[in-house]
Formats: C-alpha cells, structure tokens, sequence
C-alpha cells in the first residue's frame, strides 16, 4: 500500500514537473508571425548589443558584445537624429587590464540630482569574477573611467539599475558558468536580487528561476524584474531598508529579457523572446518587443508593437522607444531601428 502511494506521489510530480518543462519549451509554438510599427533598419550586423538605455534627446547608449569566455567588447553610443549614427564610446583613463570591458552586459545610469553628473553601470565578466564599471558621461558623450566595483556574491550576474551614486539593485539570473542551458531546463531557481549599497551587497530576493532585466518606476517607488523562466513581470516595493517585497506577479507569456522605463508615461518596454525551444535548440531564434502599460506602478494592458521570426533580428533582448521610434537589441546578433507609425493611447 505505501509502495502504491509513494508511486503515485512520484508519477504525479513527474508528470507535473512534465507539464510545465512542456510549457516553459513551448513546444506547441513554431511560427512566428512577423509585425512591423514602420520601417525597419539594420544598424549593427553582429556582435549585439544586449542592453540599450536612452539618456538624451535621441541619444542612446549601448553595451556590445556580450561573452561569458573573458572576450572583450564594446560601450557604443546610438544618435538616432544623426541618420542612426553608430560610434564606439572614447573612454578616457581606460585601466590597462586585458579584461576590462570583457563581456560587456547589463546596463544602467544615474544622474546626480545636484550636480547633474551623469554616471553609467555596466556589468562585466572577466573569467575571474563579475565586475561593475563606472563611468561619468561628460558633455561630450565620452565616458570618463571613475573605478570598478567587485563584491564576492557578483557572479554571473545578469542587469542592474543605478539608484544612487554607487547604489544599485543587480539581478544574478544564473550559478554555474559552464552549465548554463543544463541550469535552465532544470527549472531550479537559484537566481536572486541583490542590493549594493556603496560597500557592500546582500541579497534581498532568492528563488527566482533566470531573473533577467530590472529598472524602476518613474516615482523611485516600486522595482521591475523579468524572471525568464517563468515569463513572469514583477513588481517590488522598495521598503525602509531597501528591501524589496513582492507586490504583484503577472505572467507575459513570453520570455521577457531587458526592462525599459518611459520617464514619461511609466510604460515599459521589453525585448522579449516568444519560442524557448528554438533558443535551446539553436535554431532561428524569433524576437519580440511588448509594450506594457503601467497604471500606479501596476500593469494595465500588454501590447506587441514588434514581432520577427529571427531573420530581421535574433533573439531580442532589449528594446527601447525613443525620438518617435524602437530600438531593438539582441544578444549577440543583430541591432535595428525601426520608426513607429502607430501607439495606441494610454488610458
């Protein structure tokens, strides 16, 4: 009778555990239908550029490159009134490490309420630990190296966003380098939130299963995450001691990456890849960018203002909207422009 039961309890999980790898693959899903909000342009061939931020006027930054093998890449900037202008970012004072710059990642900046500075994050992957390098953004969009922050907990950590001069909220979405797709089919969720205050780091959120983009809501109140592999969007209150606590949870149906924040509207933007089985499988890997209406720092509607079966771009990962058009970052393939037509208004 105990064999019975013990059996039973067994095949039950397993079949549940079955359901759900079936629906995080989405095996069902194979064709892609392409949508365009206007004409669309290539501006970076290889290489991607896996996370892309607006600061001014048109004007975006870039991180390019990215590797986990120690190879180095690229901070770009994007001038969207300048016929897309792609340049490689001058960085002034350069420390002389071979692994500076290696595996450029997630991206954030910050802009010093009193003085104006404004201060850009990057993660970055040298073989032997994961580093934060700061900059200042001068006037002349050329970055000025300021220093390199390092904590034990940095390892393979994935975005970040800047909430105070050396404070930032960083998300680590893996643990093991060398088994990196092995980690994701398991459904385990080793990944977190950790907090830097200046010093130090600490971890404020644990289980969640690939946390990828974070950012922050326009009043500095609530915090977004992307878990990957549960396709969830988060939100977090921020509380007395920096904590962050879960307030709500909504499922997008696709495999949401990077998070842009309109300073406007709230609305965020998303690169998102909409069929898992293709990525594991290294097949044509289709890109999607989502809208996400925000109504009090909660999700409101959810709109795909891009859609592509992976020959435009492959595997999405960032999008933003800026000067009247999207841009649309991917790991490590393509870059593209596209003019957007059409937005519906916000309610």
């Amino acid at each position: 009778m105990i064999g019975k039961v013990v059996f039973i309890a067994l095949f039950g999980f397993g079949f549940r555990y079955f359901l759900n790898y079936r629906d995080w693959l989405d095996w069902e899903k194979d064709v892609i239908l392409n949508v365009r909000p206007g004409n669309c342009t290539t501006i970076l061939e290889n290489g991607g550029a896996e996370d892309v931020t607006h600061i001014v006027n048109g004007v975006l930054l870039m991180s390019t490159g990215l590797s986990f093998s120690g190879s180095i890449g690229k901070l770009q900037m994007l001038d969207l009134q300048n016929h897309n202008k792609l340049t490689p970012l001058n960085i002034i004072n350069a420390p002389k490490r071979e692994d500076f710059l290696a595996g450029p990642h997630g991206i954030s900046t910050w802009r010093d309420p009193n003085t104006d500075q404004l201060f850009l994050y990057v993660i970055t992957h040298p073989m032997e630990g994961d580093r934060v390098e700061v900059f200042e953004v001068l006037k002349s969009f050329e970055l000025q190296y300021i220093r390199s922050i390092t904590d034990p907990l940095f390892k393979l950590m994935n975005d970040l966003v800047a909430v105070g001069k050396d404070k930032f909220y960083i998300t680590k979405s893996i643990h093991f380098r060398k088994y990196i797709v092995l980690e994701w089919i398991s459904l385990l969720k080793f990944g977190g939130i950790y907090y830097y205050d200046g010093n130090k780091a600490r971890e404020v959120i644990q289980g969640y299963h690939v946390p990828n983009g974070i950012n922050i809501s326009p009043d500095k109140k609530m915090i977004y995450v992307t878990e990957w592999g549960t396709r969830s969007l988060k939100g977090l209150r921020i509380d007395s001691s920096n904590n962050l606590v879960e307030e709500w949870s909504v499922n997008t149906g696709t495999g949401i990456d990077n998070i842009e924040v309109d300073p406007d509207s709230g609305d965020l933007w998303i690169g998102a890849i909409p069929i898992t089985w293709k990525v594991l499988m290294g097949r044509l890997r289709p890109s999607q960018v989502i809208r996400v209406k925000m109504r009090e720092n909660k999700v409101s509607e959810m709109e795909t203002i891009y859609q592509d079966d992976g020959r435009n771009i492959a595997g999405s990962s960032v999008a933003t909207f800026a000067a009247g058009k999207i841009v649309v970052g991917s790991v490590n393939d393509q870059a593209i422009v596209c003019d957007v037509n059409y937005l519906t208004p916000n309610n």
